[in-house]
């Protein structure tokens, strides 16, 4: 890595490099992108949740972005390597097949193969990897609401999260993260830096200073990034720049200066669409749950808010979990990708059906948002069954809904979970569905067709789960 400055020296003739570099790829991406009013597409998917998928899943999830139209992969990588100066952030995720045999960087290698930029994705100061550094460290954890110390909490990485006020929680974030990019990914085309949706530090040095805080190692880390390698896309939340109410949280939006090398990144439930910001940026994502959780309806709703706002990137969450559940001293076990519980441990689970219908999706939607529900249909007949067969187009939607709808990231649809894993509440809804389900197995019992016969699986498979 070349010799780091000091903030602000960046200097004018580096600058114009990486906007004159920027022009040039959003000249190319929207060359590219000639039929889609999305210059960005693909997936964000959390890597370090998924330690059972090694290079030959992952290889398999790239293919899959490209044959979606996707040209960019947002890698959630923090906990996910094999950190060298902080162990303790990946100890909690040994079993990670990539802690285990690090293969990201030619993972990232063969994305580029197939014309499909990788941003790195982390959180500063808090979630998984990094929530692990305060373990030990009691004195660097963030301060709560109630003016307690943080709560001890996860997803996959239980821990709590940093104090950005702290000078060595911010030097663990800037080590931590360059190590990362410089010393293991070098390769990647950039960072997703995803400020937390779930906690802050709410201390007298922080309180409604908070987001200028984190700021401190957001501008130092994108310095490092652009200083080394001009052309890395860097995204970020408009946290930092808009003064307004941060979702979530009692507290206002820090009013730095905006970069506008930075790409914006927003959320429905985290991050709101800020019309007058994105307009300063170079590009600008809209993210949502409507791959991990959502229906073809849902994505398609979705495409279309992303183009109504001008939104120039449209990269939902695919997040298919294969980590445990639950805190260490009553972890549960693996997770089933989107809970298919049909499926073999580390099997990758975007060609299940009724996975493939929302991709399907995700990609009619990302190229004409306004694609009416007649032509979806159409195409979604075309590529499952060769041919528009209503029956079989509607028993393909129904199927995915009992997948997904009602699904939360830890949770089955009552359907998945089966009579003694649903709420009491549910089983009387999801008994009514089962005619359904038997009828559907029955008719395609004999089928020869791949995706005829993945229905007949499928159906007798979530039927045989209430037999009882």
């Amino acid at each position: 890595m070349k010799h780091r400055y000091e903030i602000g020296e960046l200097n004018s003739s580096v600058m114009q490099r990486v906007l004159l570099t920027w022009l040039l790829i959003v000249f190319c991406m929207c060359a590219c992108a000639a039929e889609s009013p999305f210059a960005l597409r693909g997936y964000y998917m959390t890597f370090m949740r998924m330690p059972a998928f090694g290079l030959t899943e992952w290889k398999q999830i790239v293919d899959c972005i490209e044959e979606d139209g996707g040209n960019t992969l947002l890698l959630w990588t923090a906990g996910g390597f094999r950190s060298k100066q902080f162990p303790e952030t990946w100890a909690y995720n040994a079993d990670h097949k990539n802690v285990q045999s690090d293969f990201v960087r030619e993972l990232i290698d063969y994305a580029h193969t197939k014309s499909i930029k990788v941003l790195l994705c982390f959180t500063p100061f808090a979630y998984d990897g990094v929530n692990q550094f305060t373990l030990k460290r009691p004195e660097l954890r963030a301060t709560g609401k109630d003016g307690k110390e943080t709560q001890f909490w996860g997803m996959h990485s239980w821990g709590y999260n940093l104090c950005p006020s702290k000078a060595e929680s911010q030097r663990f974030m800037l080590v931590y993260v360059r190590e990362m990019f410089f010393d293991f990914y070098p390769n990647a085309d950039g960072l997703m830096i995803e400020s937390s949706d779930y906690a802050i530090c709410h201390c007298e040095d922080c309180g409604p200073n908070f987001f200028r805080r984190e700021f401190q190692f957001v501008k130092e880390i994108s310095h490092d990034v652009w200083y080394n390698k001009p052309s890395a896309m860097i995204a970020v939340y408009p946290h930092y720049f808009t003064g307004a109410k941060v979702p979530g949280f009692d507290v206002p939006a820090a009013t730095e200066t905006f970069n506008t090398n930075w790409t914006l990144f927003f959320t429905p439930h985290s991050a709101h669409i800020d019309a007058q910001l994105m307009k300063r940026a170079a590009h600008n994502i809209y993210s949502s749950d409507v791959m991990s959780l959502g229906t073809p309806a849902k994505i398609r709703d979705s495409a279309r808010l992303a183009k109504k706002h001008g939104i120039s990137g449209f990269i939902p969450s695919c997040e298919p979990f294969t980590c445990p559940t639950g805190p260490p001293e009553k972890r549960g076990p693996r997770m089933k990708p989107f809970h298919l519980g049909w499926l073999r441990e580390g099997e990758m689970p975007l060609n299940e059906l009724p996975v493939r219908v929302n991709r399907i999706a995700l990609r009619e939607y990302s190229r004409n948002p306004d694609l009416s529900d007649e032509d979806f249909l159409r195409v979604l007949g075309r590529v499952l069954f060769g041919a528009v067969k209503a029956e079989a187009i509607d028993d393909a939607l129904f199927l995915n809904r009992c997948c997904f709808e009602g699904a939360n990231w830890f949770i089955p649809t009552a359907l998945l979970a089966g009579p003694t894993g649903a709420k009491p509440e549910q089983v009387v809804a999801a008994r009514d569905k089962l005619p359904r389900l038997r009828e559907i197995s029955a008719r395609y019992a004999d089928a020869k067709a791949a995706s005829e016969k993945e229905m007949h699986k499928i159906a007798t498979w979530i039927a045989d789960r209430w037999k009882n």
